[in-house]
């Protein structure tokens, strides 16, 4: 296996558990359709070997808005694409909220469900990942002390869950999770430039996207507190609820890095997390294959507006 020149054997895995022992294979790709992106998320899962992960980096050819597996399509949501006719609509295999995917950075990790010890352990890991790649970019981030938010509980970025990834209180990374056969996948979009502010206005307008819920009340979209610390994050872990509107890397960092920067920042951050080999890779035979049959799924109207 060709691998990358700092890859790492040591990080947080190096005492011999089942991450230090993973061969892990980074996929990175272009712009492509939301059903594409779907698709080769999940035959990645279904694909997964004893022993080998994989982290694929990916961008969307349109501005797509994804639901979670489980989550109601809502007044809002249709209202949000007859408004912007140009927005594809996707389901993700995962659960989790809706997405605007646009100006993004997202990741995809894929791993044997064994590996880390179960979903809630895999969901711990893989954040410490996201935030040692921020660190590398500058970025003082911290994990959020929420809770599981329910399926109807409106967009995802209305608010952060627990564990996931905030700057001064702030939600900059949004991720949602599966079990799929003998692999767990999580994959989420890092913030850049655009935000959620379309989705927003439709959760105001239908009461968090048509759930009933009161306008405006208890839905983390209170004016942002005033940054402390480091100017570039917070670095702490803090409280889930009314904690301001999304943050962007760009609002960061006061611009978008390049994008090979990104992608090396995050790689490494992972790599210093889980330990293990890494080397750059592609997409088996088998696994596109199986990609050509799931984006007929995901491409789908009957997935996709099942809900």
């Amino acid at each position: 296996m060709s691998t990358f020149p700092d890859a790492s054997r040591g990080g947080a895995a190096a005492a011999g558990d089942g991450p230090g022992r993973l061969n892990w294979r980074v996929l990175l790709d272009g712009g492509l359709p939301g059903a594409t992106n779907m698709a080769r998320d999940h035959a990645l899962a279904l694909g997964v070997r004893p022993g080998e992960g994989t982290v694929r980096f990916y961008r969307w050819a349109t501005a797509t808005l994804s639901f979670g597996r489980n989550e109601p399509v809502t007044a809002g949501y249709r209202d949000l694409l007859r408004r912007h006719p140009e927005m594809e609509a996707v389901r993700r295999p995962t659960g989790g909220r809706a997405v605007i995917h646009d100006r993004e950075l997202t990741y995809c990790v894929v791993l044997p469900a064994r590996a880390f010890g179960g979903l809630r352990l895999a969901y711990r890991r893989i954040n410490q990942g996201l935030l040692r790649g921020l660190r590398r970019l500058g970025v003082d981030a911290g994990g959020a002390a929420g809770s599981t938010a329910a399926p109807d509980a409106g967009p995802c970025f209305l608010e952060p869950a627990e564990g996931e990834v905030v700057v001064r209180g702030r939600k900059l990374v949004g991720s949602a999770q599966a079990r799929i056969g003998g692999a767990i996948l999580q994959h989420g979009s890092l913030l850049l430039v655009a935000d959620q502010s379309a989705l927003f206005a439709k959760a105001d307008a239908h009461g968090a996207a048509g759930n009933g819920a009161e306008p405006g009340r208890d839905r983390g979209i209170a004016s942002a507190p005033a940054p402390t610390g480091n100017r570039r994050g917070s670095g702490t872990t803090v409280a889930a609820n009314r904690t301001g509107p999304p943050i962007t890397l760009a609002e960061i960092l006061g611009e978008v890095p390049p994008w090979e920067d990104m992608v090396d920042a995050f790689r490494r951050g992972f790599a210093e997390e889980f330990g293990g080999l890494w080397a750059p890779g592609e997409m088996t035979r088998e696994e596109m294959a199986m990609v050509a049959r799931l984006e007929r799924k995901y491409g789908s109207g009957e997935w996709t507006w099942r809900r």
